[in-house]
């Protein structure tokens, strides 16, 4: 099977300013298919040139492509009345989008109602047969027959939401300075062999992307006793406790041991476990042991 970039080349070797879209339309394949091949030949310096285009495209709703299928609301409305009539509530009861259609169908003179008929108001045909011209159009638009309508048709259809307008990028090709046939896919290594034989000298190298980012190094890790105090710090928080500043490495024994309640023969205490300050005051000098 031929590539699909080889096909784009062999085209625009005989054809210039070739549209991605007119390619794909010309060999039924997928645009998107169509794109990534242009963005792969675009890799390869200078083989070919490619410029954006944008355009906008009719394209058929959910409910345009159902009366593009059955018809239109007002030929619905219309092939429902029999020829004896019909009572009007029941074509609004068993018809879709009626009152839309009964509308339409009213405008283009397609049928009547008679208000003061026995039984209600009655709906009678007054022509015996109808175009489509609605279905037809959109039937037009959907196989690519017509790509665009008369501004007041396109208003009136878009206003029902059968259509919608969008806008479709494309790719205008032409040949670049380095034009070939044929794809030779550059190397991505330099190798022992290629600087022993100094074959290097006559291959294509892929450029060196400088702005590519490189791979992180495997950062430190914490040391479990940290790990172990972060846990239960987080675990006091969560219970509603408050962080004190870390920057007060000395505090009262008042505040140390009194007011926590801890009894005065406590080992905590003891000159080992604490060094006290002699002032006016009895100070304590907190030891943080990590």
């Amino acid at each position: 099977m031929v590539d699909l970039r080889e096909r784009i080349l062999s085209h625009l070797d005989n054809e210039e300013d070739v549209d991605t879209l007119y390619l794909a339309e010309k060999w039924n394949e997928d645009h998107q298919k169509i794109v990534g091949s242009v963005k792969s030949l675009q890799s390869h310096e200078g083989l070919i040139e490619v410029k954006q285009k944008s355009s906008l495209k009719l394209e058929l709703t959910n409910e345009g492509k159902a009366v593009a299928d059955t018809g239109s609301h007002e030929a619905l409305i219309f092939c429902a009345i029999p020829e004896e009539g019909i009572l009007q509530s029941e074509i609004m009861k068993n018809i879709p989008n009626a009152k839309i259609g009964f509308n339409k169908a009213m405008s283009a003179g397609w049928i009547r109602i008679d208000k003061n008929a026995e039984g209600g108001a009655k709906v009678f045909r007054k022509v015996e047969k109808i175009t489509d011209s609605v279905q037809e159009t959109l039937q037009q638009l959907e196989d690519g027959t017509i790509t665009k309508l008369p501004d007041a048709q396109y208003k009136d259809y878009k206003k029902r939401k059968l259509l919608i307008e969008v806008k479709v990028t494309s790719y205008v090709l032409r040949k670049g300075p380095n034009f070939s046939l044929t794809i030779s896919e550059p190397e991505k290594d330099l190798t022992d062999e290629m600087l022993t034989t100094g074959s290097w000298k006559n291959q294509e190298f892929k450029p060196y992307n400088f702005d590519a980012l490189g791979i992180m190094p495997q950062s430190g890790h914490l040391h479990p006793l940290l790990k172990v105090r972060a846990q239960y710090m987080n675990i006091f928080l969560e219970m509603g406790f408050s962080e004190m500043p870390t920057n007060n490495f000395v505090e009262s024994s008042f505040w140390n041991f009194d007011a926590l309640f801890q009894p005065q023969q406590h080992p905590a205490r003891d000159a080992h476990d604490t060094f006290f300050l002699s002032n006016n005051q009895q100070i304590l000098i907190k030891l943080y042991i990590c």
